[in-house]
């Protein structure tokens, strides 16, 4: 009778701990693709059939997006000409920066602004706020760090640090897009990112090569999930394939690129290729 009891008892508790572990689960999960994107024509310094195609081949549901200008007419007319089912909103900076960045989202934009950048000229630094589905946010920070000047680097990524500390919960989902013009993850900017973001999972090619520029030898250009956000990254899937800690897309490398990107895209006149990372996220 009483290891009946005990054996009656145990199961009970059990019961109890899977009723527990049923109400504190999410009830579901919700998954989007953030891509960072600096594909502007080499020679104009503004986005082109090349870039736009790539895009379109990835179809993110978040990007941000550097020199955000459109040589054939203005940036919402590019919006349009990326994503001509219509399903997405857009915002960027607004000020009289001659290279904006931007935010262009699939999901519901509902707050934006930009900080001052004391460290360049001719671009700010921009976030934007998207409601993804299910109610949670995710902040996503897009920016272009200075390139001539390397001594400016550092102390730029400590005023950008302070900013995003300053504007969002560190609780809250936030991601870092942009081009940072840094010659490698060794450097005094990756450290300053690293006191928020998290450094561990580097997207790379189907070859392994995390370099961003078109030809290859620099990781300039990142996604960076803060701590909150990290572990939900998952696998990126594109074309098929398993990128585990995202995609650095190259063109060149595929016998045929994901439609409508042409193989030879990535080597046109781009200097940088776009990467790409995905995360699953729970509602509750």
């Amino acid at each position: 009778m009483k290891r009946r009891g005990w054996t009656g008892f145990a199961v009970a508790l059990a019961a109890v701990a899977w009723c527990a572990a049923a109400v504190a689960a999410p009830k579901r999960w919700v998954s989007f693709t953030v891509a960072s994107a600096n594909l502007s024509d080499n020679d104009t310094q503004a986005y082109g059939p090349v870039g736009i195609r790539m895009l379109q081949a990835l179809d993110p549901d978040v990007i941000g997006i550097q020199e955000f200008n459109y040589k054939e007419g203005t940036s919402a007319d590019l919006v349009k000409r990326m994503f001509p089912r219509g399903d997405r909103e857009f915002c960027r900076e607004r000020g009289g920066a001659r290279l904006p960045n931007g935010v262009v989202s699939r999901f519901p934009v509902v707050a934006w602004g930009q900080w001052e950048d004391p460290y360049v000229k001719n671009r700010q630094l921009f976030w934007a706020t998207v409601r993804l589905p299910g109610g949670k946010d995710l902040h996503v920070v897009s920016v272009h760090l200075v390139q001539n000047r390397a001594n400016r680097r550092i102390p730029e990524a400590d005023y950008l640090v302070e900013r995003i500390r300053r504007q969002f919960p560190a609780k809250d989902y936030i991601v870092l897009c942009g081009d940072l013009n840094t010659g490698s993850r060794e450097t005094g900017v990756m450290a300053v990112l690293g006191r928020i973001f998290d450094l561990q999972r580097v997207p790379a090619d189907q070859k392994g090569n995390p370099d961003t520029n078109s030809v290859r030898t620099h990781p300039y250009d990142v996604v960076l999930p803060n701590r909150a956000l990290a572990p939900y990254e998952v696998k990126t899937v594109v074309g098929g394939l398993g990128f585990p800690d995202g995609i650095v897309f190259d063109t060149r490398l595929w016998s045929r690129p994901p439609f409508p990107a042409r193989k030879d895209d990535a080597g046109a006149s781009l200097q940088h290729l776009p990467v790409m990372k995905t995360f699953r996220v729970p509602v509750d």
